[in-house]
């Protein structure tokens, strides 16, 4: 009975090592209560976020609002050559087994500074403060090995009333659950949540704002199409509810377009936009040339635009009120554009 006692015992002492290890390595992100301050930041004291994967970076500064810049850090840009051309191997078919092509790849996007989306606001609220599950002071070389903080490319840096706090972040560890925040000035180390770097992704374009407009259909009530010289002017009613919204030309606002709406929904519902170019910035194919612009408007004061062109290459791009500069619209849509010059203006 004596063995077996002692065997019970033993058993629940390792059990017990193994339940301290694990909490000890695992950040509680649901225990506030428990969290401890890493960097005291407010909403308005934090002026700037920018991390690091080592390759690119992710900044985000508010201004008048977010601003986003995704860009390479120096000399780890991807040398471009158009010249040489990759191969990659493609299904032939049934029983044709695999061809190799010949495929130029994509030239990397340029360094950009564009409008964040309502993600950057998530983002702010996560680090003000920057907290952690637990601080667990200035560890060994053996244990910052051990949770990936030694030679570590990722870095996280917050300006905080101008202000630099800059931290290293682990690298992913097979078996361990979260990450580690090292200050670089202290060498204090911090267990910190994972989900914060998620939505930090430097290869990502989440937190790039796509929308063409912030205001929402029924804040406007007329709209002025124009393109090559010409104009038409729309009315539109009962927009509170979309299954009674209706267009109509200024001239009989009591006799519906429907003509005009359902060209107008594809303007105002239907244009997907594939990339987002930095002020000033134009396509790579050339400048764009204007071909139609609408003004929107409510009880007589202005709410914003939409100009759509046509670069040389005859791809489309939009820019608006709530744009930086030219953004790129889905392969199609030169098609609503020559129907609202014919349909709609009268070209």
């Amino acid at each position: 009975m004596k063995t077996r006692s002692a065997a019970i015992q033993g058993t629940l002492a390792l059990v017990g090592l193994i339940a301290a290890y694990v909490t000890w390595q695992r950040p509680r992100e649901t225990l506030k209560a428990e969290s401890v301050v890493i960097a005291d930041a407010s909403r308005n004291s934090l002026e700037r976020i920018k991390y690091e994967d080592g390759f690119r970076s992710v900044e985000l500064e508010k201004k008048d609002r977010f601003l986003v810049t995704l860009a390479f850090l120096p000399g780890k840009r991807p040398v471009f050559d158009a010249g040489v051309p990759g191969l990659i191997e493609m299904d032939a078919g049934v029983d044709g087994g695999t061809i190799q092509v010949s495929v130029r790849p994509p030239e990397p996007a340029p360094d950009r500074t564009v409008f964040a989306n309502d993600r950057a606001d998530t983002i702010w609220a996560k680090l003000t403060p920057f907290e952690g599950s637990r601080a667990l002071g200035q560890l060994s070389k053996e244990k910052l090995d051990e949770v990936g903080l030694t030679g570590s490319e990722r870095k996280l840096e917050l300006q905080i009333s101008g202000i630099v706090r800059r931290f290293t972040i682990s690298r992913p560890v097979q078996g361990l659950i979260g990450n580690y925040a090292q200050d670089e000035k202290t060498g204090d180390v911090f267990v910190i949540g994972s989900s914060l770097f998620n939505d930090l992704d430097p290869n990502s374009q989440v937190l790039v704002d796509r929308r063409l407009h912030q205001f929402k259909q029924p804040e406007y009530d007329a709209f002025v199409v124009k393109s090559g010289g010409k104009e038409a002017s729309l009315v539109q009613t009962g927009a509170e509810i979309p299954q009674t919204a209706k267009v109509a030309r200024a001239a009989t606002p009591d006799k519906p377009d429907e003509l005009a709406k359902n060209w107008h929904d594809k303007i105002w519902n239907r244009l997907i936009v594939t990339e987002v170019l930095a002020a000033g910035e134009n396509p790579k194919a050339g400048p764009v040339e204007t071909q139609m612009t609408i003004q929107y408007s409510f009880k007589g004061k202005s709410k914003g635009f939409i100009e759509l062109g046509i670069d040389p290459m005859k791809a489309t791009w939009a820019r608006t009120e709530n744009t930086p500069g030219w953004v790129a619209i889905h392969q199609g849509s030169e098609e609503i554009i020559i129907e609202g010059q014919k349909q709609i203006v009268g070209l």
